[in-house]
């Protein structure tokens, strides 16, 4: 049976953090001078703080995934220099000048103060700069044994706070893929081009994870309406193998591969070439900016069970349904996992730090 091992990195690993102040009433910008000391954060902090922002800048609806308008932009001028020396010093000065650049430029558009995050992180495998800015508020705390009010000066906004700005930015530059994701809630309806489009110096493009869901969505339910209810399972499960994560696929090819797949015995060549034409024919009248070759990227392929406070996490990919139950014993609310041919699965334990 495979060895089950421990692993105490979380989902986003922190490498090096800064903070620096923008007080734009007094006309200030206070550096950081020293990277944060990131053994004493609490789990919590990750978890339900900055976890929190970067699954809204990469999955908000607000959310837009952007591409750098060239490479000598400034931001990856600066971001080059410390990828050549990734030693605090270099990460130091990258966080100072990619927040002094934003203090220059807000001075003629706001005067809203603010911290600044700007974080070196990894995440699913990638390394990223992560820059945050947050307008922080004061808020009224009780007590809840004498329940006496108190002023709590400079809380942090949340997630779902209207005003923030957040960028994730790719360390591995590919100038034909995003490499910039932006969240700028402080807007109606679209986000503000100015930390986009001015800050930044980046312009929107539909993701390779937006292009994915697009396209499987619209093969199933294009296809599916001509199907019986028993036959559609089998549809679901051809698309699910072609659009594998991870795998670059082509518009054409990969529409042929779903109908050759499906197509009925006694009728495949006409059906295969008349629907795949149809098909592809609307959608790119429908989508005329969609590149025809792009990686499949899916969020779509985990089952997840967790406990009310998050202290047991499971996660399994769904394709492996076949082999694995959870049950709920509702009396004592007790979770059973039972897993098939565990030999033949490939698993291994992770363990959060507290």
């Amino acid at each position: 049976m495979t060895e089950l091992q421990e692993e105490t990195t979380l989902a986003i690993k922190m490498k090096r953090m800064a903070v620096t102040l923008l007080d734009m009433q007094q006309s200030r910008f206070v550096s950081a001078s020293q990277t944060m000391d990131l053994t004493q954060l609490e789990s919590g902090v990750y978890s339900e703080f900055f976890e929190s922002y970067i699954d809204a800048t990469m999955n908000s609806p607000k959310a837009v995934a952007c591409k750098f308008l060239d490479r000598d932009n400034d931001i990856l001028t600066k971001m080059n220099r410390y990828i050549e020396f990734t030693d605090d010093t270099h990460f130091l000065s990258l966080a100072n000048d990619l927040s002094n650049k934003l203090y220059q430029i807000m001075q003629n558009v706001s005067n809203s103060n603010g911290s600044v995050f700007v974080a070196h992180l990894e995440m699913i495998g990638e390394n990223y700069i992560l820059l945050l800015k947050l307008d922080p508020k004061d808020a009224v705390q009780i007590d809840l044994e004498t329940l006496e009010l108190s002023t709590i000066e400079n809380i942090l906004p949340d997630a779902t706070s209207r005003v923030q700005k957040c960028a994730l930015i790719r360390m591995d530059y590919n100038p034909l893929e995003e490499n910039v994701y932006v969240l700028d809630k402080q807007s109606d309806g679209e986000p503000a081009k100015f930390f986009m489009e001015t800050f930044l110096q980046a312009t929107p493009i539909a993701s390779d994870k937006k292009k994915t869901k697009m396209l499987m969505k619209e093969l199933y339910e294009k296809i599916a309406e001509s199907m019986e209810d028993e036959e559609k399972p089998r549809l679901q499960r051809v698309i699910d193998d072609e659009f594998e994560h991870g795998k670059y696929v082509e518009l054409d090819a990969s529409v042929h591969n779903i109908y050759t797949a499906i197509a009925p015995e006694n009728n495949d060549e006409n059906f295969v070439e008349q629907g795949a034409k149809l098909f592809i024919n609307e959608f790119t009248d429908r989508n005329p900016d969609f590149t025809p070759m792009f990686e499949v990227k899916r969020d779509d392929l985990n089952v997840i069970y967790k406990s009310a406070e998050g202290e047991i996490f499971f996660r399994y990919d769904k394709r492996l349904d076949d082999k694995i139950e959870v049950h709920q014993d509702q009396v004592n609310g007790t979770f059973t996992i039972t897993i098939r041919d565990a030999d033949a699965v490939d698993f291994k334990l992770r363990k959060k730090t507290l």
